[in-house]
């Protein structure tokens, strides 16, 4: 069992993913505004090409512009 680490702009769609860093408080800031902090767990319903990463968390679905997914770093179990 391996953790592969990546951006959340680089995550497939139906993954289950773990938050475990922000590039820095500004990311960190905003990321919080829609309730994801680090050690949040999310599931990636669609990864848009060069557009929003849409994710779901607690029954709440939440698109994340791509500037702020290459930002937030999240891991797999693989």
């Amino acid at each position: 069992m391996t953790l592969l680490s990546m951006s959340l702009a680089d995550a497939k769609d139906g993954q289950e993913l773990l938050v475990v860093e922000m590039a820095n408080e500004t990311v960190n800031k905003q990321a919080l505004r829609f309730g994801i902090g680090k050690g949040s767990l999310i599931t990636v319903q669609k990864n848009i090409s060069k557009g929003p990463v849409i994710i779901s968390r607690n029954q709440l679905e939440i698109a994340i512009g791509r500037e702020l997914a290459l930002q937030i770093k999240v891991s797999s179990k693989q």
